[in-house]
């Protein structure tokens, strides 16, 4: 007889997304305490942490063991992160971007749900495109910071949603979430049933199967505590056919950061900790490091998904 504690193990060691038994030890858990909301901050640099990983050897997903991953909502509930807040300005740049590759595929589309909104900076871009607009956020303060900086709607909790029981979409939105889930595979599925007819889910999430990702090998800046599954493109194949969608569009997601965003956490990699304590003092440089740059590292991936039997065509 196996105890419930064993149970649970084996459980956790099966693959998240094809639900195979046949998973390996991929990477030791690198911190020795318990998870804590702030471990979850989106502005994290602590690259290279995470918890103990496994592999499947079926469909290449790369998934975390640990007990810890049944408590992530009650974690980000309590989540809060100043930096963030302190970026929204280019993240927003961000949001444009993807709304507008979204529309430029079904440019027929009236409403839009954003899920883990954050402080809803998508969510308000979108509305300011006359879209019919919500979010879902677990983090209660930044569902405040949504409503008190942003004003938008962000209801506080995960999807589905009791609130949303029934309604349909044109957009839904899944930004950097699905490698913060344990049941990925449920999520993609309960979008799929929460879209129009030709409707789409625009996902993003990094690839561990990239080049920059085996180049930077176990200090992969994708490596954080918060990710708790990690994609490749044969994983996220399989994912997606398992939720009943298709893939209508392919590319390479980017950023907009400011300069010295950058120079802080690429201290990480390279010397610049000191010229980035003295950039302050001097003009020209205190400038640069205010500039925005667009990014895109080639390490993560923007999926444009529609219900299978979906077509690309942009016809209304």
């Amino acid at each position: 007889m196996h105890s419930a504690a064993t149970k649970t193990q084996m459980q956790l060691r099966r693959c998240w997304v094809c639900g195979s038994a046949r998973t390996t030890p991929w990477k030791a858990r690198t911190i020795a305490r318990a998870l804590r909301p702030e471990d979850f901050r989106i502005t994290d640099s602590n690259y290279g942490a995470t918890l103990a990983l496994r592999r499947c050897l079926d469909c290449d997903f790369i998934f975390a063991e640990d007990e810890e991953v049944c408590a992530l909502t009650a974690l980000y509930e309590q989540l809060t992160d100043p930096e963030y807040e302190k970026s929204q300005d280019t993240r927003a740049l961000q949001m444009r971007w993807l709304i507008s590759a979204a529309r430029h595929l079904r440019p027929e589309a009236r409403s839009l749900l954003d899920i883990g909104a954050a402080s809803g900076m998508l969510v308000a871009e979108a509305r300011r495109q006359g879209l019919d607009a919500i979010g879902v956020e677990p983090s209660r303060p930044l569902v405040e910071l949504a409503r008190s900086q942003n004003a938008v709607e962000v209801l506080p909790g995960i999807f589905p949603h009791p609130q949303l029981v029934g309604r349909r979409f044109d957009l839904i939105f899944l930004v950097d979430v699905i490698e913060h889930v344990s049941n990925p595979l449920g999520l993609l599925r309960h979008c799929a049933q929460a879209l129009n007819a030709r409707g789409v889910v625009v996902v993003i999430t990094p690839d561990v199967g990239s080049i920059t990702a085996r180049v930077a090998g176990k200090r992969w800046w994708h490596f954080r505590l918060a990710h708790v599954g990690y994609f490749s493109r044969r994983s996220l194949a399989a994912i997606i056919g398992a939720a009943g969608l298709v893939v209508l569009k392919r590319f390479r997601a980017k950023w907009f950061f400011r300069v010295y965003y950058l120079a802080e956490r690429l201290a990480q990699y390279l010397p610049l900790a000191r010229l980035n304590r003295l950039a302050p003092r001097f003009r020209p440089l205190a400038w640069l490091y205010q500039r925005v740059l667009p990014v895109n590292l080639h390490d993560s991936t923007v999926l444009i998904l529609g219900r299978e039997g979906s077509s690309p065509g942009e016809q209304r």
